[in-house]
């Protein structure tokens, strides 16, 4: 398995390969509330595809960090896409993977999956 090391500003997280692809792991504790990274150098996409995030305006963004944030039905995290952050909503230890419900910001998912994230509350497929 790969590790690759990310530390920008207050951003301390892992890329790690796992069942679901290149994933984003903290590599610290986390509180409910508090901003795991924020994401405001993006790039603008005209089509949405499986590493954006649509915006609320209907367009796409994609920043690296975002690209590799697994999904989870039940997501330790939000994006605050208006305010750039990915928050954490609950406690996230050291060695989390980092998940959001890919369902909170797409009207449509460009590629859907079967989820895998092994939550009792799993939708099964997504999109």
């Amino acid at each position: 398995m790969r590790v690759v090391p990310k530390a920008r500003g207050n951003v301390s997280s892992v890329v790690r390969r796992d069942d679901t692809g290149l994933a984003l792991y903290a590599a610290r504790a986390y509180a409910a509330g508090e901003v795991v990274f924020d994401f405001k150098n993006i790039s603008w996409r005209i089509d949405r595809d499986k590493f954006t995030v649509e915006h609320t305006s209907g367009a796409h963004l994609f920043h690296p960090l975002l690209a590799k944030i697994s999904h989870g039905c039940d997501p330790n995290g939000r994006l605050d896409v208006r305010g750039r952050v990915m928050v954490a909503i609950r406690s996230i230890a050291a060695g989390d993977r980092i998940a959001v419900d890919y369902a909170a910001t797409e009207r449509r998912i460009s590629h859907p999956f079967v989820c895998l994230c092994r939550f009792a509350n799993c939708r099964g497929r997504i999109g």
